[in-house]
């Protein structure tokens, strides 16, 4: 059985002994990975619909792993498990927005978990604004290739503040691209980052030549092309 390495580093993320519940487990590889490598004594697999789950099911079988019956759980979100049932609640592969709205469903039992395992399709700035402003603290960032791709993972912990203003607006560019996940992963952060300054300066070209004036937004986007230059000379260091 072949799988990406976004798989695997999700799996490592999880400390050694806890519980987890996978939302969104899908084919359930991860859940295989903590139980098999003995990492996690236990992981409820949840999932939408029965169909979805079926595919987990069909993975542990395939794998010769146990899991019980109750740790196979129909459901949306983490309305599946109970306040503080596991350690770690791991939500990958859906958007930003929607990891938000689970986790804001029910902020109380959201806070019940020791830490969250998040890992954003898009729209990872909306997200680490909620985080931030909801009170938790981000840990961990790490980025690990997926085809053309450099996924984005999130780890966060509950922290003392509930409510915490936030120093910039949600649509800043530095929530999508912080200084930190830059120094934690310098090479494949320069990628993404070079990837984005070429859009920049074709969005900034375009409006250029517009009939329209649009200077207000050309300077926004000239500060964001001088905040990413920045990252680039720290991934550089």
């Amino acid at each position: 059985m072949k799988l990406s390495n976004r798989i695997y580093k999700l799996a490592e993320m999880v400390s050694i002994g806890d519980t987890v519940a996978d939302i969104g487990t899908d084919h359930g590889y991860v859940p295989m990975l903590l139980i098999k490598n003995g990492i996690s004594p236990r992981v409820i697999m949840s999932d939408i619909s029965e169909g979805s789950l079926a595919k987990a099911k069909e993975t542990f079988d395939i794998s010769g792993l146990h899991a019980d019956d109750n740790d196979f759980r129909i459901g949306d979100g983490i309305r599946t498990i109970e306040d503080g049932e596991v350690d770690t609640v791991i939500i990958a592969g859906l958007g930003g927005h929607t990891i938000t709205d689970i986790l804001s469903a029910d902020e109380a039992k959201t806070r019940s978990f020791k830490r969250l395992i998040m890992q954003p399709r898009k729209h990872s700035g909306a997200l680490r604004y909620y985080l931030y402003t909801h009170g938790f603290d981000i840990t961990d960032e790490v980025l690990s290739t997926e085809g053309k791709f450099e996924c984005e993972i999130l780890s966060a912990v509950p922290c003392g503040e509930i409510i915490k203003s936030a120093p910039y607006p949600e649509d800043d560019i530095r929530w999508k691209y912080p200084e930190e996940m830059v120094k934690n992963n310098p090479t494949q952060a320069r990628n993404r980052i070079e990837w984005k300054i070429n859009c920049i300066k074709e969005q900034i070209s375009n409006l250029e030549q517009s009939h329209r004036d649009r200077s207000e937004l050309i300077d926004i986007l000239r500060s964001d092309l001088e905040y990413l230059n920045d990252l680039i000379i720290i991934s550089q260091k």
